[in-house]
């Protein structure tokens, strides 16, 4: 089954006044809970506008489908995970590549405690189509972090590298979803060893030509 594709603005009107763009956020808002709560699948329009206290006619004016609601909430999330890997980035040259690590993957769980909707939302079958320097833009933000705490790395070494660092964040990702609340400390903590392990190596290492 293809998945539903979704431009890169599923907003159906953008608000023009402050009553509107507070009524798009407590719309967003309700989603939010609702995706973290019983899962993408499950949820559905009119639970959203009732969660709300709107009218499912009111939804339907900002967005044509649930696609459209999470494609937008996976747009924003990945908005705040990339300005939270450069805030990083600006603190990277006083980190080791122990602390780097760990700061790093910190992010990464504060993230995805912070917007809890994410883990389900990643997961649904939908697909937001997006340049392909938007899709980057995560992966390359975490290479210039790399690069700023390393500049011995090439280019091409760091890109490398992130995608290297994301493939782990994601298997983490998987398995913390799958996990028992209780026992998510116990995955964050394993997936750190292997973070920290590998970021030492690829922070510590001199131009391969050297």
């Amino acid at each position: 089954m293809r998945m539903p594709s979704i431009s890169s603005s599923p907003i159906r009107v953008a608000p023009q006044q402050d009553r509107s763009a507070r009524r798009l956020a407590g719309f967003l808002q309700a989603a939010a809970e609702l995706f973290a709560a019983v899962g993408y699948e499950a949820t559905t329009m009119q639970a959203i506008a009732d969660r709300s206290d709107s009218s499912i006619g009111a939804l339907y004016n900002y967005f044509p489908d649930k696609e459209s609601v999470a494609a937008t909430l996976r747009q924003q999330y990945s908005e705040d995970l990339q300005s939270r890997v450069k805030s990083l980035m600006v603190e990277s040259n006083n980190l080791s590549a122990v602390r780097f690590a760990d700061s790093f993957i910190d992010c990464i769980t504060d993230f995805v405690q912070d917007r809890p909707a994410w883990l389900n939302l990643v997961a649904a079958p939908i697909s937001l189509h997006r340049a392909k320097s938007a899709r980057n833009a995560l992966r390359s933000t975490i290479a210039d972090a790399f690069r700023s705490k390393n500049p011995f790395l090439s280019p091409e070494r760091a890109l490398l590298a992130a995608n290297v660092a994301v493939q782990i964040v994601k298997g983490m990702r998987t398995l913390w979803r799958e996990t028992e609340a209780k026992s998510r400390d116990l995955v964050a903590a394993e997936f750190r060893k292997v973070l920290t392990s590998y970021l030492q190596e690829v922070l510590c290492e001199r131009e391969r030509a050297e």
